[in-house]
C-alpha cells in the first residue's frame, strides 16, 4: 500500500464508523434525531410512536456502515481480513461514489435536496468512496513467488 492512499482509507473507515455510531445513537435520541438526519417521515413517525421500524432500520444501517468500516480497516491491515475483501471494497466504493455523484442532477428536479445536510453527506460519501476504491488496490494479496 502506498503511504498516500493510507489517509484516504483511514478517512473512509472513520466516515463509516461515525455513520454507524450516529445511527445507533438515533435510537435513544428519539424522533428529533431521526428527522434531523433526514429519515423518511414514516421512520420519524415510527420513532414517535415507539414502534419497531425506526430502531430496527437504524440498527440495520448501522451494521452495514460498521461492515464498511471493518472492510476499510482490513485493507489497512488493522483487523482480520473479511471474506471477499476486494469485492466488498469495490462495491462500497461504487455505492458511495454513485451516492455522491447523484446529488447534483437530482437536486435540479428535487429542490428539497438542496440543503446543507445533503451537500455535506454527498461530499463525505464521495470521499469515503475514494478511500474504499484505494482500499481495493491496497488489499491485494502479495504474490506467491
Amino acid at each position: 500500500m502506498t503511504t498516500s492512499s493510507r489517509p484516504w482509507i483511514q478517512l473512509a473507515a472513520a466516515i463509516a464508523a461515525v455513520g454507524a455510531l450516529i445511527h445507533v445513537a438515533a435510537i435513544p435520541a428519539g424522533p428529533a434525531w431521526y428527522a434531523y438526519f433526514g429519515a423518511p417521515p414514516s421512520v420519524v413517525e415510527s420513532a414517535r410512536a415507539g414502534t419497531w421500524p425506526a430502531p430496527v432500520g437504524a440498527l440495520v444501517i448501522a451494521l452495514l456502515m460498521a461492515t464498511c468500516a471493518w472492510y476499510a480497516c482490513a485493507a489497512l491491515g488493522a483487523v482480520r481480513r473479511p471474506p471477499l475483501l476486494r469485492t466488498g471494497l469495490a462495491t462500497m466504493a461504487a455505492i458511495c461514489l454513485v451516492r455522491a455523484l447523484l446529488l447534483p442532477p437530482l437536486a435540479v428536479t428535487h429542490p428539497e435536496l438542496r440543503n446543507t445536510f445533503e451537500v455535506v453527506a454527498s461530499i463525505l460519501w464521495g470521499l469515503a468512496g475514494i478511500g474504499f476504491a484505494l482500499g481495493v488496490k491496497a488489499a491485494r494479496r502479495p504474490a506467491l513467488y
